[in-house]
């Protein structure tokens, strides 16, 4: 017998972690049915296991495994502050390189004389993979695609990168002191740049450049989050509408020592405050009010950080109502994404 692997592997293809990565187990040469047989795969990465899949073939020769599940593991120490501290330089963020796995498939099955008998595919250099996934609409372009490569994206978004998510139908607007980013991914990693408000858009749509943007003359509020190709991108909101400050005074009753009985004086505790922002995206068109709702609020593991006091810090994001209406016809103005914002430093 022999153990055949297919599927979604090859060791110059680079996928997106976070979308359906399927390769193939193929068991060959039965001499008779055994009674059982039982497939396994292991993913590994620096010389550890990652992941395994195993399962009984039910008398099938070819089991299918979805092994995206094992690159969690693989990107788990990757650490985001070192961009966000490259963006408040305005410089070129690090390189976060593509990190290559391997795989190795095996069947477990009884031979004719009753024995038990292992077959192995050996270590194959399965492929690269990066942070990110693709859309339900792209993950059906796979199949025509080299089998989900993200190298198919290069050239796809010319103005804001093929790792950004951005519209390109209208240029973007941001504030007059505000960055902006230009986010790329090929096969040898996922780099993002920063721009200050004096770089311009360049003529050449092919070349890495900052977005075409619109600069207000008025202070936006500058915010970095990761989309959903997990590149961090940056985008701007109109200046604070609104701030709370929520102040909280507990009082706790001291204990006296060395009698350690209650003391009728109290001391009270205070909080630094916990800051929060009522904002909106402003009147936008119907493409960014949409990227706005999905792409900057949506997702269950958003990580968001604002520029506050000069420096970036982390904030948690959420959208001042669970439903939007983006385009009404009845209505002749553009539309606009209301959210909250509150530092995550603090409470």
């Amino acid at each position: 017998m022999a153990v055949i692997v297919s599927g979604m592997v090859a060791s110059d293809r680079t996928f997106f972690a976070d979308s359906p990565v399927v390769v193939a187990v193929q068991v060959t040469g039965w001499g008779r049915q055994s009674p059982f047989t039982i497939v396994r795969l292991e993913v590994r990465y620096g010389g550890r296991t990652v992941g395994r899949f195993q399962a009984d073939t039910g008398g099938q020769t070819t089991m299918e495994f979805d092994i995206s599940t094992a690159f969690k593991a693989i990107w788990s120490d990757y650490d985001y502050q070192a961009e966000v501290a490259s963006a408040d330089a305005q410089t070129e963020g690090p390189l976060r390189a593509a990190r290559a796995y391997t795989i190795e498939a095996s069947s477990e099955y009884l031979d004719t004389d009753g024995e038990l008998v292992t077959e192995s595919s050996g270590e194959i250099e399965a492929g690269r993979c990066v942070r990110g996934g693709y859309t339900e609409w792209e993950r059906r372009k796979i199949g025509s695609a080299e089998e989900g490569d993200v190298a198919w994206l290069t050239n796809t978004n010319f103005r804001s990168g093929n790792a950004s998510t951005k519209p390109t139908a209208q240029p973007e607007r941001v504030g007059i002191d505000s960055i902006t980013s230009w986010t790329g991914v090929t096969p040898q990693g996922t780099q993002t740049y920063f721009y200050g408000p004096s770089v311009a858009g360049v003529s050449d749509r092919t070349a890495p450049h900052p977005p075409l943007v619109l600069r207000d003359s008025v202070p936006y509020a500058d915010f970095l989050f990761l989309n959903r190709r997990g590149a961090v991108e940056s985008c701007s909101a109109p200046a604070l509408e609104a701030m709370q400050i929520e102040n909280d005074i507990r009082q706790y009753s001291l204990i006296g020592r060395p009698a350690f009985v209650p003391s009728p004086s109290l001391t009270a505790i205070g909080t630094d405050g916990r800051r929060s922002w009522a904002m909106s995206s402003g009147r936008l068109s119907r493409e960014w009010c949409e990227w706005w709702k999905t792409e900057f609020l949506g997702g269950k593991r958003k990580r968001w950080w604002m520029k506050y006091q000069g420096s970036y810090v982390p904030v948690i994001v959420e959208p001042a109502k669970k439903q939007v209406t983006i385009y009404d016809r009845s209505k002749q103005q553009m539309s606009s994404v209301e959210f909250t914002v509150t530092l995550a430093l603090e409470g």
